[in-house]
This record gives structure tokens, sequence and C-alpha cells, in this order.
């Protein structure tokens, strides 16, 4: 065989080879679940398998990471907004945004993603709590938010604000009945379907309401939604009849 053809056999094996690659990342789903026992819990995966990471520093649906930052912190980005997957487990909203380039940015719970320049593999966490403003994502039932007039609030699974009720007890709801209505319960199908979130203080639980639904609890505290919120990061139910207030690690 001739140096020419042997060149030529390389170059069309090696673009098979990509083309492959290319193929199984698009048919991985879009935003994935990583993370094993041991680790530092569950997280957001992208289509390749690297971990995904949000910015303390960015607000719902904006990116503040520019520049330099993106360099460093590649936004993750598809091509077009049509056909966003998400893998079984992930309970929140998977969305884009549009950056200042034009390019399509992929959010969570209208968080941008992103990736970080300095994993190496998929599996790698080396950028979780990066000068405590960049942090993996977990799919968890509850999390931490930033809010511009509270301050770090808790938000539910799909990034709803969340709030106790004065008139609870520590592993006991008092809300029923039309109660329930305008503030919904804070639910799991079971004690092992509760995924607790990662860099956050306190006692994640949950306790039997008695009509055979489990609540989720944060220090012994029922937590719940607020009907009124019609957005993330809504928080009109705050100070509600001097009863009902936003929740906060």
């Amino acid at each position: 065989m001739s140096k020419r053809l042997l060149s030529i056999l390389l170059v069309v094996l090696a673009v098979l080879m990509t083309a492959a690659v290319i193929s199984a990342q698009d048919s991985a789903p879009t935003v994935g679940i990583g993370g094993e026992a041991g680790g530092v819990g569950t997280y957001l995966v992208g289509s390749n398998g690297m971990t995904l990471y949000a910015f303390k520093r960015d607000g719902l649906g904006v990116s503040n990471c520019v520049d330099q930052c993106a360099t460093v912190w590649p936004p993750y980005t598809v091509a077009s907004a049509d056909g966003l997957t998400v893998v079984d487990g992930v309970s929140g909203v998977v969305g884009t945004i549009a950056r200042a380039d034009g390019a399509l940015q992929v959010t969570y719970n209208d968080l941008p993603l992103y990736f970080w320049s300095n994993d190496a593999a998929a599996g790698d966490t080396t950028g979780n709590n990066f000068r405590t403003v960049w942090t993996i994502v977990a799919p968890a039932a509850v999390y931490a938010q930033s809010n511009a007039d509270h301050g770090t609030i808790l938000v539910g699974a799909t990034g709803m604000t969340l709030y106790t009720f004065t008139n609870d007890a520590e592993g006991v709801s008092n809300c029923s009945g039309g109660c329930l209505g305008n503030w919904p319960a804070v639910t799991v199908e079971s004690a092992d379907a509760l995924v607790t979130p990662i860099n956050l203080p306190g006692v994640f639980s949950t306790f039997d309401r008695g009509d055979g639904t489990l609540q989720v609890a944060y220090n012994g505290w029922p937590l719940y939604t607020f009907a009124g919120d019609t957005a993330r990061g809504a928080v009109t139910g705050d100070g509600a009849g001097d009863v009902w207030f936003v929740a906060k690690p």
C-alpha cells in the first residue's frame, strides 16, 4: 500500500471517528445526571458527560459571565432550542437564553449553565465552590437561590420560591383544605426520592401529612409554594397574614 493511500485512509478513519463521537453526543440527553455514592452527590451534566455549573452572580435568564470569564467557564450552548432533552430524574425545567453574541445557552430553572475548563474528564467536579461563586447544579427537590430583595432563599425543584407557615410545628403541617389550594405543600413520592442540595447547611427531611403524601421539611419546618407566585424569583407570598414567610437557609 502506497504512503499516499495510507494517508488518505487515516484521514477518512479520523473523520468517521469524529462523526461517531458527535453522533453519540447528539443522541445523549441535553441534560443528564452524574455523580456517585461517596462523592459530592448527584449533579447535572451535559450531553458530553461533563459537569455543569451555575454562577451565583448571574440573574434568572441572564448570564453575567462574558469575555475572559466565558473562556474559562464556557457557556453550555446548543444550535437550536428545539429538541432539548432531559434524562429521567431531573424535575426542573431546561430551556435556553440568547447570549449577547447570539449563541443559545442552556438553562436549568432559568439558571445559565456552564462547563469548567479545568475539568479534564467526565466525573470531574474541580470547579465546585470555586471562589464560592461557582457551584455544581443538583437536581434537588430544594435548593438555594439569590434574590434581590431577600438574599439567599430556598426554592423548589422547578425554581419557585418556598415558604414556611408560623402556625405549623416541627414535622407537623397545619395547612389543609383551602389553605393547600393557596399554599401547595412541597412533596416527594418517597423519602428515597428526596434529593438534597449540595453546599447548603441544615437538615432536610420528610413527614407523613396523614393524607398519604410525604411533605418536605427544612430543619423540621414544612415547606410550601405559593399559588400567587407566577414566575421564578417572585416572592409575593412573603408576609401574607403575618404568618407566611420566605424560607431561608
